[in-house]
This record gives C-alpha cells, sequence and structure tokens, in this order.
C-alpha cells in the first residue's frame, strides 16, 4: 500500500514539473508591423498580414519601400518556417507574447513581426 501512495506523490510530482515548463505558442494571425535588417546592413519596415490556413500560413509582406513579397509557412511548437520563393525560407521563433523573431538570407538578415491591435 505504501508503494502505491509512493508512487502516485511521483507520478503527481513529475506532472506538475512537466506542466510548469510547458508553454502554450501564441496564436499566430492578423496583421504586423514588421522591422527588418538586410544581409548589408540596410533596414527596413513595412507590414504584413499572416492568414492561417488550416496547418499553414499565409503571408503577405507590404514594405514601406513598396515592395511586395509572399509566402507560406508551418508551425512547428514555436518555430514557424516561411517559404517565399527564395534559397532560404524565414525562420520565426514565436514567443508567448505573439511577436514573431525571425532570421533569413541564411541566418545574414533579421526581422520582427510585431502584431498590431
Amino acid at each position: 500500500f505504501m508503494r502505491s501512495i509512493i508512487a502516485l506523490a511521483l507520478c503527481a510530482i513529475f506532472a506538475v514539473a512537466t506542466s510548469v515548463g510547458a508553454q502554450e505558442p501564441a496564436k499566430v494571425g492578423g496583421t504586423y508591423a514588421v522591422h527588418g535588417t538586410n544581409a548589408g546592413g540596410s533596414k527596413y519596415t513595412g507590414t504584413v498580414v499572416i492568414s492561417p490556413t488550416g496547418k499553414r500560413f499565409k503571408f503577405n509582406w507590404l514594405l514601406s519601400s513598396g515592395e511586395t513579397y509572399t509566402g507560406v509557412g508551418t508551425m512547428t511548437d514555436t518555430t514557424l518556417v516561411v517559404d517565399w520563393g527564395h534559397k532560404y525560407p524565414v525562420i520565426y521563433e514565436v514567443g508567448p507574447d505573439g511577436v514573431l523573431h525571425g532570421k533569413w538570407d541564411n541566418a545574414r538578415a533579421t526581422e520582427t513581426l510585431i502584431p498590431k491591435p
């Protein structure tokens, strides 16, 4: 009987310990302010609209320069990988606050997407 109680107590402790570290990823979708730095160091800004479609995410970038780009992303845990038609994808980490921190051009360039209210 005592072994059963100890086993149940250990299971409960393990369940609490694993759930404390687990974090639900923020929802992705909507309009975001874009702030980025190209590989050469020049900066850019703009807007991106992310539209969830099933298990994929459609991206539409509109930069302040007037340039537009589109892409399709897939998410695993908190990592969102976006194929935008270039050699290297954009790889974002989705923060618990909904901010996406990305790297592109083989991690030579960075991009941050901040949700707009």
